[in-house]
């Protein structure tokens, strides 16, 4: 225990006498005030500028400040850019007047060079960029805007509708920093009403209001029977020219399995809806693998009416556990009203075409039929829960399941009318290569 102590005793000393001659690691100070910026470039951006420039040579730099206003009489601000850097952007501007700006040099020992005075003339500031060239149109129910935003700043666009005194009032706001923006302002009736929209930058920045008279369209349920009858077919499915066309080539033959299930106005059922077969190659080529399957699939409907689109809802069977029953996730939408003749078509046989109308790599496909239709929708299905397990889904999932999966089609085209509707199927919720559907629903307008 006493030779214990007396090496504890001998390595305290030894502590505490290193404790006494620690090396202090700091930066020296001094209070000698950096030297300035030179060498100055500005390039004047929408609503700023970039600054360029060169450090001094002194060792102890820390960082460039800025100092500005926004007005004549406004409220300084400050921003930094590290020594390591030679660049600092100036953002916010509302206008494309003159403005000064001041940089200093700032050293370790808090010291500040004398400021350099820098001029700057801001471009069109992006709220003004933007609203030039914002898009508005009518669509359904609603007014459907598009706009570009080339710098990708963070902004709302904002409408406004009038009330009964004939003031505008806030009607609904939508925050973007895409680079193309896009939304639609919904709930309106199909009447001629006055608009107001001003788009608003995170600088509190103000467009220049946008007036205008615009009438939304009126929407309806574009029926897949009536009491003659099935509207809608399986385009191709009874002559076999979707054999052709790479689409779907048959339907599970047990009963309540066919394609008339899905407009049968059932939307979760468990006992009728339409159960494809799986897609194989050989049941379009001599392929020599009888089980080769293949996705993409696809489906075409002739709607035998022409009608413009807003939106389509679809419904899988309503097995238990919810969700596992087999259903799309990924798909795409394409509509047209004339769609390329067979014989026309390379030399008008079955490889040249499901070539043009398929993307199967097995067989060259190109897809270059798509040039021909129009995009209406590109959609993947995501639950709120972001789950995927029907095992672990919650209760919003199930209620967002049985009301149908809801897919917005492009409103740049709610006014025009199609008669043919085509589905890519890219991916299933299981990893199979057919397709179970209680319901389908389109929703739009009819075109006389």
């Amino acid at each position: 225990m006493k030779i214990r102590s007396i090496l504890i005793a001998i390595f305290a000393t030894l502590f505490l006498w290193n404790c006494d001659n620690v090396k202090d690691w700091s930066d020296p100070t001094d209070s000698i005030p950096p030297g300035i910026v030179t060498n100055i470039n500005v390039t004047n951006i929408h609503g700023g500028a970039i600054i360029t420039y060169s450090l001094p040579s002194d060792d102890d730099l820390l960082a460039v400040k800025a100092v500005y206003t926004y007005s004549e009489n406004g409220n300084k601000r400050e921003i930094f850019s590290s020594a390591n850097n030679n660049i600092i952007k100036l953002e916010g501007y509302p206008d494309t007047g003159e403005y000064t700006v001041f940089l200093y040099v700032l050293d370790k020992s808090k010291n500040e060079s004398s400021p350099v005075e820098v001029k700057i003339k801001p471009l069109l500031p992006p709220v003004e960029q933007i609203k030039q060239s914002l898009n508005i149109n009518p669509t359904f129910g609603g007014i459907y805007t598009l706009w570009e935003n080339l710098q990708q700043d963070e902004i709302s666009l904002t409408m406004y509708t009038k009330d009964d005194d004939g003031e505008y009032q806030f009607y609904d706001a939508y925050y973007s920093k895409t680079l193309v923006g896009k939304t639609t302002f919904r709930g309106l009736t199909d009447k001629p009403q006055e608009f107001r929209f001003q788009i608003r930058d995170k600088w509190g920045n103000l467009s220049q209001p946008l007036d205008t008279i615009l009438t939304p369209l009126f929407e309806e349920e574009i029926v897949g029977r009536n009491q003659s009858g099935y509207i809608w077919q399986r385009w191709g499915y009874t002559d076999k020219t979707c054999l052709y066309r790479g689409d779907l080539a048959g339907n599970n033959t047990t009963a309540k399995r066919g394609f008339e299930q899905v407009h049968d106005g059932d939307t979760w059922n468990n006992s009728e809806w339409w159960h494809s077969n799986d897609n194989k190659l050989n049941d379009f080529v001599d392929w020599p693998e009888p089980n080769a399957y293949i996705l993409p699939y696809y489906f075409t409907i002739d709607m035998t009416k022409k009608a413009s689109y807003s939106r389509l809802r679809y419904w899988m069977r309503s097995r238990s556990p919810i969700f596992s029953a087999n259903t799309f996730i990924s798909l795409e939408v394409w509509a047209t009203n004339s769609p390329k003749p067979l014989d026309q078509i390379g030399d008008g046989s079955k490889e040249q075409n499901l070539m043009y109308w398929t993307d199967w790599k097995e067989l060259g496909g190109t897809g270059e039929w798509r040039n021909d239709w129009m995009k209406l929708a590109d959609y993947d299905l995501v639950l709120p829960s972001g789950g995927t397990d029907p095992n672990f889904l919650t209760n919003e999932d199930h209620e967002f399941i049985k009301v149908g999966f809801e897919v917005e089609l492009d409103p740049q085209y709610a006014n025009t009318p199609f008669r043919y509707i085509r589905f890519v199927i890219r991916k299933n919720r299981e990893a199979n290569y057919h397709t179970q559907l209680s319901e389908l629903k389109f929703w739009g307008s009819y075109q006389d």
